[in-house]
């Protein structure tokens, strides 16, 4: 297992292609911030995720998205590599917290996203699960 610093002259075309099979908006390349990451695993990309940084203590976790035609058994292990990569980001950067927000939508869409926000959830609210997690 691999992971890299998102590049996006390299990797946008490809999340782009995650949000079009997932049926997401896809959004432009300058709503990306530079502390992206991608997880792959024998030369495949399996996932990706993006650190916003705040001019709080607070960190946001977005755009967390998952190739959708990876394997099981290629998924296994990178969603837990890609936040563990996302919250040492925040905690070098300084950040004291670390939050994002999912939707019941996604959580059907992608169990194994489901899963890690089920166990890391603090507050649900109505078809919004918040996740907060204090990093430093």
């Amino acid at each position: 297992m691999n992971i890299r610093l998102f590049n996006k002259e390299k990797d946008f075309k490809t999340l782009c292609k995650w949000w079009a099979d997932w049926g997401l908006f896809q959004h432009d390349s300058n709503i990306l911030p530079r502390n992206g990451f991608v997880v792959s695993k024998n030369g495949i990309d399996i996932c990706s995720g993006f650190v916003y940084e705040t001019d709080s203590c607070i960190a946001w976790i977005e755009f967390v998205t998952m190739n959708k035609y990876a394997t099981k058994k290629q998924r296994e292990g990178v969603l837990e590599k890609l936040m563990d990569t996302l919250v040492d980001k925040a905690k070098s950067m300084g950040f004291k917290i670390i939050m994002g927000l999912g939707t019941d939508m996604q959580n059907n869409k992608s169990p194994l996203l489901a899963k890690w926000r089920k166990n890391n959830a603090d507050i649900i609210i109505n078809n919004l699960s918040q996740y907060y997690k204090l990093i430093n």
